[in-house]
């Protein structure tokens, strides 16, 4: 016979668990996903993990109430979509037709289901057959990662591990409704369920994250760079290139820092998504004025510096026309404000400048072109400025 209190106990430690994990990846979700990289695929995860979460605190609810959610799993049934709506999101983000409102009525479905026959002697059966219908959910998923264009990723690899594992869980209790069961192997059954779920919400979240803030058909990291290079290797770029220039003795080099102006402000007025288009069209300017040969870095959204080989005063007419283009109003604006830019540009002297000392020098002129009114340049050699 099974202990009541050893019960109570295991299930209140598995709900709380479950709980803390999902409350975790929801908030991970919304902050570096959603809020990061803005897109119909982000919103498809973080109201993915939602559910896990709404799934989580009504199983809580249940058994501060002195229900068993492990005898009476109806919360966990909004589990069920949850791998379906990730499979609807990592479709959006390859273009394609999401199907999202599958997963969303997998999750009404299921909690109805298991409402109406929790107490019924073939309530254990039905939730274990709802729960395979989940896991293919997450089978469609791990195939969506290999097989698209996500394929050769080698940041898929935990959900696809993860989904695999609760597959091969929901087989072996699906195969136990027709070998039967007691009411030991089904308590047995739905804390492996809650457990597995725990772990496929965590490598789940890891594997997304990574997917969201890259491009799709890249193989690694370095693969995946756009026109931008991250500020950790613009720093290896221009030490190595200094190094040569001061080798061959040259001196026709310049960097810039460009910021869009007013950005806290812009980011209120139009919220995360809108400011991401802004930022968007922003270093798409950046990047189709600038020659190919220049190095390019994303230092934040609306934040960028360029490395080039060539005089300031070459330089100055690139970010003359960055800037002008940038303050020309568009038919997508996300604003009716005014949209600006501002620029600092250093000379290089490659004989004793440093990558840190570049940054710095440009980005102060930067901050005197904000504060003199924005929309404007400045020189570091020589106190001139242009709107």
């Amino acid at each position: 016979m099974l202990d009541p209190v050893t019960t109570t106990i295991a299930t209140g430690d598995l709900v709380v668990g479950l709980t803390v994990t999902m409350t975790t990846c929801v908030a991970l979700m919304i902050w570096v996903g959603l809020l990061g990289r803005a897109s119909r695929a982000t919103l498809l995860w973080t109201f993915a993990f939602l559910l896990g979460l709404l799934a989580a605190y009504g199983s809580l609810a249940s058994a501060a109430m002195g229900t068993d959610v492990l005898l009476h799993p109806v919360g966990l049934g909004f589990l069920c979509g949850m791998p379906t709506v990730i499979w609807s999101g990592l479709r959006a983000a390859q273009g394609k037709r999401p199907h999202a409102w599958i997963g969303f009525a997998q999750s009404a479905l299921s909690v109805g289901i298991l409402w109406a026959t929790t107490n019924a002697e073939a309530g254990f059966a039905v939730f274990r057959w709802l729960f395979l219908a989940s896991a293919i959910g997450a089978a469609l998923a791990a195939v969506e990662v290999l097989r698209g264009a996500f394929q050769g990723s080698r940041f898929g690899m935990p959900l696809v591990v993860a989904a695999g594992t609760l597959l091969l869980l929901a087989s072996v209790g699906a195969a136990g409704t027709v070998a039967g069961s007691s009411t030991a192997t089904d308590l047995f059954f739905v804390r492996g369920i809650v457990i597995a779920v725990t772990i496929y919400a965590i490598c789940a979240t890891v594997s997304l994250l990574f997917l969201a803030n890259r491009r799709p058909g890249a193989r690694d990291v370095l693969e995946a760079l756009d026109a931008f290079l991250p500020e950790p290797a613009m720093r290896a770029v221009v030490r190595e290139r200094l190094v040569r220039a001061r080798a061959r003795g040259e001196h026709s080099w310049s960097f810039v820092d460009l910021q869009l102006d007013d950005a806290n402000d812009l980011r209120e007025a139009t919220g995360e998504a809108g400011y991401a288009a802004m930022t968007r069209r922003f270093e798409e300017i950046v990047a189709a004025t600038f020659p190919a040969e220049a190095d390019l870095c994303r230092v934040s959204p609306g934040h960028v510096t360029a490395f080039a080989s060539q005089p300031s005063g070459a330089v100055r007419e690139y970010v003359r026309a960055i800037l002008n283009d940038v303050s020309v109003p568009h038919e997508q604006a996300p604003t009716s404000l005014r949209i600006t830019a501002s620029a600092g540009i250093v000379t290089v002297d490659t004989a004793s400048d440093r990558y840190e000392t570049l940054v710095a020098a440009a980005a102060a002129q930067t901050a005197a072109a904000q504060e003199a009114g924005g929309d404007r340049w400045r020189r570091a050699d020589a106190d001139l400025s242009a709107s």
